[in-house]
C-alpha cells in the first residue's frame, strides 16, 4: 500500500480535491440517488438504505446549521451532541488539536454540538491511554492518524487504535518543509544536498518517531540513497513545541502539516521549501516536491475514534452526526480554508480501512528499520 512516490493517497482523486473547491448541491435528488444533505422535494419520503451503514434517509425540515429550514436528504432521528470532550494526542499547537477543534467549530455552526473541550497529552500512549481508561462515556472523541500507529509502536506500546470504535475519517493534510527565512536553504534541493552529503549534520524536526513527519523525511531520503536511521531527526510532542525551534534556527529544517506552518509564513517568520501536495496550495506558499523534481506526494490522515464501550445504537448515532457535518457549507468552508483534502470515510467502511491501514504503517515502519 505504501509506494516511494505514491504513499497510501490515491493521487488522481486527491488532486481534483485540491484543485477544485466545494460545490453547493445542485437541484433536489430523487430517493434512489440521495445522499445526506442534497436538496429533496416532500417532506416525509424515505431513501432506503442511503445512509450511513445502510441506513435510511428522510426528506426532512433541517432545523439549524446552513440548512436550517430546507428540505433535505436528513436523519431526522440523529441526536446532536450536548457537549463532547476532545483527546488529542499532541501539545497545544498540534495537527490532532487543530483538527479537534475545527471539526468542534463547524459541529457548533451546524447545531450539531452545543460546546466542547480539548484535552491534551503529549504523545500516542498518553493520549490513548487516557481515551482508553474512560468508562461509560458517551462525550468522549479522540482524533486520531497516520501517526498515531506509528508513534504507539515506537514508544513500546502494546496499544491499538483498532481496539476503538472507529466514527470516520474525515480529512487529509499535505505537509510541509519549512526553514526560518534567514536559512541558508533557499529550495528543497539545496537541502537534500546537505542531507545527502552528511546527513548527521543537518537537524530535522518533525512529530513523533514514526509518524508522518519522520516517514515522509525518510522516504524523500530514501530517494538519495540515505537510510532513515542515518537522519539526524529530532522529535517534537506538536507544532506548538516545533515552531519556536525553527524560527531560531534550532532545527535547520521543520516538517509538519501546512496548517502547523501557515500563519508563520504568511507573517515572514518562515520559508517553505516544499510542500507535498499534488498541487501548491492557497493557505501556505510555496512549490511542492514534484515542481522541484522529487516525484513524491504525501499528506496526513485524520480521523475519530469513540469509546469501544459505546452501545451500538449510540455509535450510530456519533456516525450520523459525523456523516451530516460532512455534508455542510460549514465544514465545506473549513476544507477549504486550511486547504485539506476531502477524503472521507464512515462507518463500517472507515472501521474496515482503519485495519488495513493500521497495518500498512506498520509495515513501512519496519521496512524502513524504525521498529522491529
Amino acid at each position: 500500500m505504501f509506494k516511494k512516490k505514491v504513499i497510501a493517497l490515491g493521487v488522481l482523486a486527491i488532486a481534483a480535491s485540491l484543485l477544485a473547491a466545494p460545490t453547493a448541491n445542485a437541484g433536489a435528488k430523487p430517493a434512489s440517488k440521495a445522499k445526506v444533505g442534497d436538496e429533496c422535494l416532500r417532506a416525509g419520503v424515505i431513501a432506503a438504505g442511503r445512509g450511513v451503514n445502510g441506513t435510511d434517509l428522510t426528506c426532512a425540515k433541517v432545523a439549524a446549521g446552513t440548512f436550517a429550514g430546507t428540505l433535505r436528504w436528513w436523519y431526522p432521528e440523529m441526536k446532536p451532541y450536548g457537549s463532547v470532550e476532545w483527546v488529542s494526542s499532541s501539545n497545544i499547537g498540534g495537527g490532532y488539536g487543530t483538527t479537534a477543534i475545527a471539526i468542534g467549530d463547524a459541529m457548533k455552526k451546524e447545531g450539531l454540538l452545543t460546546d466542547y473541550t480539548v484535552t491534551y497529552r503529549s504523545n500516542a500512549p498518553l493520549g490513548l491511554g487516557y481515551f482508553y481508561d474512560q468508562k461509560n462515556r458517551k462525550d468522549l472523541l479522540l482524533i486520531t492518524g497516520f501517526a498515531m500507529p506509528g508513534g504507539l509502536a515506537t514508544n513500546g506500546s502494546k496499544l491499538s487504535i483498532t481496539s476503538a470504535s472507529a466514527v470516520a475519517g474525515v480529512m487529509r493534510e499535505a505537509e510541509a518543509f519549512v526553514v526560518p527565512t534567514s536559512s541558508k536553504y533557499k529550495t528543497i534541493n539545496d537541502l537534500l544536498a546537505d542531507i545527502k552529503a552528511n546527513p548527521k549534520t543537518v537537524a530535522i524536526g518533525g512529530g513523533n518517531y514514526g509518524g508522518v513527519d519522520h516517514v515522509t523525511v525518510a522516504t524523500v531520503a530514501e530517494t538519495l540513497g540515505v537510510k532513515a536511521l542515518d537522519l539526524n531527526y529530532i522529535p517534537y510532542s506538536g507544532g506548538g513545541t516545533l515552531v519556536p525551534d525553527v524560527i531560531s534556527g534550532r532545527v535547520a529544517v521543520g516538517i509538519s502539516g501546512t496548517s502547523e506552518f501557515s500563519s508563520y509564513v504568511a507573517a515572514g517568520k518562515m520559508r517553505v521549501l516544499a510542500v507535498t501536495s499534488p498541487a501548491p496550495l492557497k493557505t501556505i506558499k510555496g512549490k511542492t516536491l514534484v515542481q522541484q523534481g522529487v516525484d513524491l506526494t504525501f499528506g496526513n490522515w485524520r480521523g475519530i475514534l469513540a469509546p469501544a464501550d459505546l452501545s451500538a445504537a449510540e455509535l450510530l448515532n456519533t456516525v450520523k452526526v459525523i456523516d451530516a457535518l460532512h455534508s455542510t457549507k460549514s465544514w465545506k468552508d473549513t476544507l477549504v480554508a486550511k486547504s485539506w483534502i476531502d477524503e472521507y470515510r464512515s462507518g463500517d467502511a472507515f472501521t474496515k480501512w482503519i485495519k488495513t491501514e493500521n497495518q500498512s504503517i506498520m509495515n513501512i515502519l519496519t521496512d524502513f528499520k524504525l521498529i522491529k
